[in-house]
Order: C-alpha cells, then structure tokens, then sequence
C-alpha cells in the first residue's frame, strides 16, 4: 500500500514538474511572450509559412505543391507547425500558435528522462525531469521548431532501447527513432551513434544494433521532398553548402587555414559553441559535473552504463555534424575578414535531457549498475567539464567569442602574439579537460569495479 501511495506520489509530482515547464515556456514564448525582447529566437518568420503550405498542399492533395516546401527538411516539424498555426493562428497569432508544438515537445520532454532515470537513480529520477524543465537554456530554445520536436522522439527512443527486452519495446525504440529522423536530419547521426555505442557496450545484439542503424534513415524516402527527382540534385547542393566538413571540429581549422584555432574548435564543439548573444546559460552539464565531483568527494563516484551511453551518443552528434564552425564565406562572400559564426547555440539542445539523465544517475550512485567505459563516458565528461567555461560566458562574458574572432582574423596568414597566446590559452584548458575527464573515469572505475 506504502509503495502504491509513492508510485502516485512520484506520478503527481512529475505531472506537477511538466506542467510548471510547460507553462513558464508558454509564458515566455506563446502569452504574453515575455522572452521575445530580449532572447534569441530563430525561424519564426519561415516555419508557420512552410507549416500552412504543408497542411494545405495535404489537404488539396496537391502533391507537386507539397515536394516544393522546403524540400532539404523532413516532413515531421512542419507538419505538425502548420497543424497547430491552422488551428489556434486566428486565435492567438500564427506566430504564437507555431511555437505550441516545440514548446510542447520540450516540456513532454521530462517524461522520458524520469523513465530512462528510474532505472539508475530510484527515487533521484526526478533531479532529470527538474533538470529538462527548468534549465534556462531548454526553456529558451524549446522554441526551437525542430529540436526540440526531435529530442522528445530521440528521448522516448531511448527509454524504450534501454528497455528493449521485449520486442514489443524495440519495436518502440525504432519506430521513436523514425519519428525523430523525420523531424531533423542530424537525430540519424544520433542514432548511428547511439546504435554502435551500445553494440559495442554489449547493451544490444549486432541484429538489432543493424535494424536501429539503419531504418530511421531509410525512413527520409518519406519525405515528400525526395519524392520529385529534380529535387534531388537541389537537396544535396543546399545540404553540402552548409554541411561540408567531415570530422569539423579538427578538419574545419586546416580547410579556412587557421590551424591555430583547432583547440578551440574543439571546445566549441563539446559544448562552449552553445554561447552566443541573449542566450541563456546550460545548466545541466554543469550539473552533472557538480553530481560527479559531489560524489568523487564521498568516494562514491559510480557512473552507469546504461545512463552514460545515450549521453556521449549525443554529445558525439554534435560533435561529428558536418558542419564548419568558422567560415569566411558566410553569406557567398558578403563576410570577409573576420571567422563569422554559422554553427547555432540551439544544435546543443539535445545535450540537455540526455545529460539530465546522466546527472541524476550519478548523484544517485548506485553499486548495481555497470560502469561505463571510456569511448561511453569521456564524451559526457567532456561536455560537462567545459560547462563551467559556458555558463560564465553565458552570464556575463560573451565578448570572449568576439575576442577569440578577432584573435584568429589577426593572426591569418602571421605567427603574431595574439594568435599564439589564443592557442596557448585553449590548447591548456582543452588540455585539462582531458585529464580531468581520465583521472574522473579511472576514478569512477576504480570504485565501481
């Protein structure tokens, strides 16, 4: 009877924690709009266009129309933008009614990571859905159209991979996996990764690692934009202008000739690239190091597999998009003379809950899990371990970006002091972050084990 009462109890909180996220990004984002002064926003002006145009193309069965609306992205994040602009425009602006199924999705969010927690964290569990809801950074961008869609479906995915004994619950994890494929490209490369990493980790069988690989991107023929062959050729011109750097954050320093810029690539990319003007401070990964060095100081410092794996897929995800930070031909050329940035603070969104996860796994601390190992931690480890960087950024330092442009300008084409003292000062913090995230995995491995 106890335990049936703390099953409500637990249920009626995490109702409450969804709600409460929920309406602050509804408050700030939908009415009365609070953060649209003074955050970045994105997109606002084209997803309710494209959304309407979606809804009715479908509706008129007017397929040509439909595989001509933003043909490069996949169907998902559109459809259900103009299904909600469609439905309450007239009543609170389309706008407005474009954000409800973002802002949905990311307070839907916590829900998942409370059940991929409960199986590592008991009853801290709910650290991971607090974490997703009230993390500055998640309520900014949950008006992300399709970020924060596709994390609600890569999270699912994941609870149900976690939990795949049966086949029932695989059949789940893939169908989520779809869903988040068909809502925004870069969730294939999460997948893949994800896939390997717990075949690798002995967490899934090779048959199933290949059916989890392999069908979320099979899954893009139904995007209607593929289904015209004259858009092929467009489709893959317009993704390889922005996405034609393999292996970006070291390759991407060589291809603009800064290579003393590579250790800070590298940082932006694990993490300090989420800072940008009007953008509030990450939390979470800081969150997780303040978990991890709470626990190290107890010497109780135990890091589950099964928590860290959806974490480092993730922040690998980003980290291998094939995206160069840095360009000197932003625009066709209209920039020139300084590295302009085109690698948006919101691509981070994902991190977020999968790390709240992690955290909340961490401070519970529990013996019966396996640790993890390196190739599953270190990508984690490494995200939070540069958090610290961010949020001081974030709060009130993000005039280091700009420096650190002027920096690498400077130093184009010369072995000036600036350049070199820039590439000292991020090749040592890079350089301690490494051992910092070695001395936490020996750490937490000597005491798991």
């Amino acid at each position: 009877m106890k335990r049936g009462g703390d099953g409500w109890r637990t249920v009626a909180t995490l109702a409450l924690i969804v709600s409460l996220g929920f309406a602050i990004r509804f408050t700030i984002w939908i009415y009365p709009m609070y953060g649209v002064q003074s955050l970045l926003i994105f997109d606002t002006g084209s997803y309710p266009i494209f959304g309407l145009a979606y809804i009715h193309a479908i509706t008129t069965m007017n397929f040509t129309a439909l595989t001509s609306i933003n043909p490069g992205v996949p169907p998902i994040g559109m459809l259900l933008t103009g299904l909600s602009t469609q439905t309450f425009g007239e009543l609170i602006g389309p706008i407005q009614a474009s954000l409800i199924p973002p802002v949905t999705a990311s307070a839907l969010t916590a829900i998942p990571a409370y059940l991929i927690a409960k199986r590592y964290a008991g009853r801290a569990a709910l650290l991971a859905p607090a974490l997703v809801s009230f993390d500055p950074f998640l309520i900014q961008f949950s008006a992300t159209y399709l970020d924060s869609i596709g994390t609600l479906f890569a999270a699912a995915s994941a609870a149900y991979v976690i939990d795949s004994s049966s086949r029932r619950s695989f059949s789940l994890a893939i169908f989520f996996a779809t869903l988040a494929a068909l809502t925004k490209l870069s969730f294939t490369i999460f997948t893949a990764i994800f896939a390997l990493l717990l075949l690798l980790n002995k967490e899934l069988t090779a048959r199933r690692a290949i059916l989890y690989l392999l069908i979320p991107p099979a899954s893009l023929v139904l995007s209607p934009g593929v289904w015209r062959p004259s858009n092929i050729g467009a489709i893959v011109e317009g993704h390889l202008a922005f996405n034609n750097v393999p292996l970006a954050p070291l390759l991407s320093p060589f291809v603009i000739d800064v290579p003393l810029s590579l250790p800070w690539h590298i940082l932006s990319y694990l993490g300090m690239g989420q800072v940008s003007w009007n953008t509030l401070p990450h939390v979470t990964p800081l969150a997780v190091l303040l978990m991890v060095a709470y626990q190290a100081a107890r010497n109780e410092l135990r890091i589950p597999r099964g928590a860290a794996i959806p974490a480092s897929a993730i922040v690998l995800a980003i980290f291998l998009l094939p995206r160069g930070y840095w360009t000197y031909s932003w625009a066709g050329g209209a920039v020139q003379g300084v590295l302009a940035r085109q690698f948006y603070p919101y691509y981070f969104y994902p991190v977020g809950p999968f790390l709240a996860v992690l955290a909340a796994a961490v401070f519970a601390s529990d013996a019966g899990h396996r640790p993890a190992g390196r190739l599953a931690t270190y990508p984690a480890l490494l995200a939070a371990l540069v958090s610290p960087l961010a949020v001081v950024m974030s709060f009130g330092l993000p005039y280091w970006d700009f420096i650190f442009n002027l920096i690498y300008s400077a130093s184009q084409g010369s072995w000036m002091a600036e350049g070199i003292a820039a590439a000292g000062i991020t090749t040592a913090i890079l350089a301690a972050v490494l051992a910092a995230a070695e001395l936490i995995h020996r750490r937490a491995q000597r005491i798991g084990g």
